[in-house]
């Protein structure tokens, strides 16, 4: 899994969160995590000691997107990942917030019916 860069991130980020509500139903994971530098100088994501003065200045962030198919359906599962640069966090953050906005408003709501005819009954064998 290499990285793509941001505007196609952004890109295939709205197309999946719009092919998951069409295909079927399921979860989209988003992680970030912090691309820390080794000790030989590769980029690595492993926790960094923070009492050292690198750790202290910026440093590149990991955004990964995965709609969460397990080993069964793993020829369908999809991964992204982009990295973003300390001085381009901001502009990113808004572009990722509108984002995932868009894909939460194609969400279905949740049917409470069940749920509220499950706590009717309970308080009804409580009340007798």
């Amino acid at each position: 899994m290499g990285y793509v860069d941001n505007d196609e991130f952004f890109s295939r980020l709205a197309e999946l969160f719009t092919t998951q509500k069409v295909k079927d139903h399921g979860a989209i994971y988003l992680s970030q995590r912090r691309l820390a530098r080794g000790e030989n100088g590769a980029a690595t994501t492993a926790p960094v000691d923070v009492t050292t003065v690198e750790a202290l200045e910026p440093q590149p962030l990991i955004v990964r997107a995965s709609n969460g198919k397990s080993k069964k359906h793993r020829k369908d599962k999809i991964r992204l990942a982009t990295k973003v640069s300390p001085d381009g966090i901001e502009a990113f953050y808004a572009r990722y917030a509108e984002t995932c906005k868009a894909g939460m408003t194609l969400l279905k709501p949740r049917d409470k019916s069940k749920k509220k005819a499950k706590a009717k009954k309970k308080k009804a064998a409580a009340g007798a």
